[in-house]
């Protein structure tokens, strides 16, 4: 009699070890989860606010010309606003491929200033990348350069 509740405390204290190990296991696996889920999230914000402050030199490059963005970006513009799409690696492609899209919105402001407010969404909806830049687009500037 002895023998047999050995084996069965044995068995028994093997089974709580190994609902042990196994909760364990979940608790590392769910941590393993999110963290790569962070990382993931990470890594798009940091490539849409990389494509948001190369299209704001872009734009400045161009003197706030908007239309002069889809020979620097590939893109299409309309008259107050220009749309690119990127795939996951951040490379430029068209619509149908894209997983990212940068959309560009000007508004002229007062004394030949022009505002464009650079977003860049995820396929989801909303924005995970936003700036706002000003250009002068006046004459006083293109006759101080030449």
């Amino acid at each position: 009699m002895k023998r047999l509740s050995r084996t069965r405390l044995f068995l028994l204290e093997l089974l709580v070890n190994l609902l042990v190990f196994c909760v364990g296991i979940a608790i590392c696996l769910m941590t393993l989860s999110r963290a790569y889920s962070w990382s993931a999230d990470s890594r798009a914000a940091a490539g849409a606010q990389r494509i948001a402050e190369n299209t704001a030199m872009a734009f400045r490059a161009a003197d706030g010309e908007l239309s002069a963005l889809h020979t620097l970006l590939s893109g299409h513009c309309e008259s107050d606003s220009f749309t690119a799409w990127f795939d996951q690696d951040w490379q430029p492609v068209r619509e149908k491929n894209g997983i990212y899209r940068l959309h560009v919105r000007t508004q002229p402001l007062e004394n030949h200033v022009v505002q464009a407010k650079i977003q860049v969404y995820p396929p989801d909806g909303e924005p995970i990348a936003e700036l706002t830049v000003c250009e002068y687009t006046g004459s006083a500037l293109k006759e101080n350069a030449s």
